[in-house]
């Protein structure tokens, strides 16, 4: 058995593909995603005070460190058994926003973008792959792009202190209260947004909807996992969905997790009580939610068609979808009265539980934070189940197809390549896989 290896490129964090040829037949027997790096947040964790914990947490990303720390300080407020005020929920509501048009932002621009350039031969330039080129051949959605990563930054500020690492979540609330100024400013950001998103929708699909999709990308009837809101699009609340094949979906509440998934907090993985691997990210989501409460975005997916909307390509466009719709809803919180009360944060009092479970849907997918207190309530026990842990099988399976397809007439350094433009599509925060 050989291996080859090779550094996986324009991702978030740094991983290596391993491909494994047979010796005898010169064939690809398996490839493999391989993220060696490992931090020990779950370790980390154990003992620390329960108020320090979510600022900790935030610290396993750079880019998904709103959705760390909110996870966080839900399972630490479902240890207290205490609801947060609806002032609250608005507040990290908008950090979440923030969040999401950052990440999506950079992952379309800087990953997704110039792989779709490339895969649909736009223009016919392969060169078009270089960043320089990119941006010289493509300014207006490079501008637009740069403008909305600005935006994510700039929401982020205002609402949680800082534009990473917020200063403003704890467990109970958020401590702080936005002014008028701040409130208006942060209306003029999403106006800009909206404006920014529409334009980009339209070019993606003026790109994109009249192609036909590589087969190589399409999914091999995964399991879809995501938090939804009565089938409503929410990153928020609401329960959880697994979409089996027959296309029923199973809802159950976030405590009740172990009895479809769980893991060894001595091995690395999530395991699964299901037969077929699971995908979760922003096509999982549109796979489970039936609406995302608006008009606009039920018209922008009618021009792709099954080939688009089974196919993983298709998430960069339901990361436009995403975007938008977050957008709008953003300037619908900042119109709510509640949203400028002062209030009192509720006191954290009586622990009442011994374990504490708390989730949302970060960009990249579920987040679950589980702590578990002993006699003394003292964390003894931590586990963090992560989005690219969970779709780590998937691409596996996805890439040792691609990779064997394509040995059989090009060489190794373009199957090194090319599949890693199917990883690339996953959009895996590495920096979250190590924890």
């Amino acid at each position: 058995m050989k291996k080859v290896i090779e550094v996986c490129t324009r991702i978030e964090g740094h991983a290596k593909v391993n491909i494994f040829l047979e010796n005898q037949n010169d064939e690809i027997s398996y490839v493999d995603f391989e993220i060696s790096a490992y931090r020990g947040f779950e370790n980390i964790l154990l003992k620390k005070k329960l108020l320090d914990i979510p600022k900790i947490a935030s610290r396993i990303c750079g880019l998904c460190h709103v959705s760390q720390s909110i996870a966080s300080c839900k399972a630490i407020e479902n240890l207290y058994e205490l609801e947060p005020s609806e002032q609250s929920v608005l507040l990290r509501r908008l950090l979440m926003i923030g969040e999401l048009i950052k990440s999506h932002s950079m992952h379309f621009f800087f990953q997704s973008f110039p792989d779709l350039i490339n895969i649909f031969n736009i223009n016919n330039n392969r060169e078009l792959l270089l960043p320089y080129k990119l941006i010289k051949d493509y300014p207006q959605i490079t501008s637009n792009f740069f403008d909305l990563i600005k935006i994510g930054n700039e929401i982020d500020k205002i609402f949680g202190g800082r534009a990473i690492h917020s200063i403003t979540l704890i467990p109970g609330g958020l401590v702080y209260t936005p002014s008028k100024k701040n409130t208006i400013l942060s209306r003029r950001y999403f106006q800009k947004a909206l404006t920014n998103l529409e334009f980009l929708i339209e070019k993606f699909i003026e790109f994109f909807s009249n192609q036909v999709p590589p087969t190589e990308y399409m999914l091999p009837n995964p399991i879809y996992l995501a938090l939804h809101d009565q089938k409503t699009y929410d990153r928020y609340t609401g329960l959880l969905g697994i979409k089996k094949k027959n296309n029923k979906t199973v809802n159950f509440f976030g405590k009740n997790y172990s009895n479809y998934f769980d893991k060894d907090i001595n091995l690395r993985g999530i395991n699964f009580n299901l037969d077929e691997n699971v995908l979760v990210g922003p096509l999982a989501r549109n796979k489970i939610v039936e609406n995302y409460g608006l008009d606009e975005t039920s018209s922008y997916l009618s021009y792709f068609d099954n080939n688009w909307k089974n196919n993983i390509l298709f998430g960069s466009f339901i990361r436009l979808i995403e975007m938008f719709a977050e957008v709008k809803k953003g300037l619908e919180i900042l119109d709510d009265p509640l949203l400028n009360k002062k209030e009192v944060l509720p006191s954290l009092n009586s622990i009442q539980n011994s374990d504490g479970i708390g989730y949302v849907e970060a960009p990249r997918g579920i987040l679950l934070h589980h702590y578990h207190l002993n006699r003394e309530n003292s964390v003894d026990q931590v586990k963090l189940f992560i989005a690219t842990e969970i779709n780590i099988p998937l691409i596996n399976e996805m890439i040792t197809k691609y990779a064997q397809k394509l040995y059989e007439k090009e060489d190794i350094n373009s199957v090194k390549k090319k599949i890693q433009m199917i990883i690339r599509s996953f959009d895996p925060c590495v920096s979250c896989a190590t924890h």
